[in-house]
């Protein structure tokens, strides 16, 4: 009795089979894994594409209005100076005002380089690809996460630049205005019953 063997035609379907399985097998949980929109980012959580998305957009306007409130700056301290040149030709004494204008301009300058690191956090091609979608989670949270701390420093140093200069304008003026230096309360001590 002779054994018959499957022909070769059907051993090569078979095998093509099973190869076809196995790749199919291999690649599709790697395709899963990698588009899985609610995987965990450090520091951010569980956000999908669309809420990184728009997560850089804000990032981005912010970078913007930022930007314009630095030129803004600069032209406060233009006018600063301004004042300060005006006040000197009346003779009044402005080393208050000057030292409170060197103080704003050092501080809008170091406010200006943080936020120049943010705009090369926030504008990487790293995370984002340049169409905004994303290209590497991880990656864009991080740009993310980075983009808003840098922005974020840049705003308070440049909000208490702002406000030492308009007290270092009203210290003046108290100066100046009245004459007489203004006096400043002492604590007293109070009894208690």
């Amino acid at each position: 009795m002779k054994l018959k063997l499957p022909s070769k035609k059907f051993l090569l379907g078979v095998l093509s089979v099973v190869i076809a399985i196995a790749v199919f097998a291999s690649v599709v949980p790697a395709l899963a894994a990698g588009s899985d929109p609610v995987t965990n980012i450090p520091g951010l959580g569980r956000v999908n594409d669309m809420t990184l998305i728009k997560m850089h957009k804000k990032q981005g306007t912010w970078f913007n209005d930022q930007d314009a409130l630095l030129k803004e700056a600069d032209g406060l301290a233009k006018a600063f100076s301004t004042l300060i040149a005006a006040e000197a030709k009346r003779g009044k004494n402005v080393s208050l005002l000057n030292n409170g204008l060197a103080t704003f301009e050092a501080e809008v300058a170091a406010c200006r380089q943080i936020h120049l690191v943010a705009g090369a956090s926030i504008f990487s091609i790293t995370g984002f690809k340049m169409n905004g979608d994303v290209r590497d989670r991880l990656a864009a949270g991080q740009q993310l996460l980075d983009g808003y701390a840098s922005l974020k420093d840049a705003h308070f140093r440049l909000d208490q630049a702002m406000s030492n200069l308009g007290k270092s304008f009203v210290n003046w003026r108290k100066l100046h205005i009245s004459g007489l230096p203004q006096p400043t309360p002492k604590p007293t001590a109070t009894k208690k019953p």
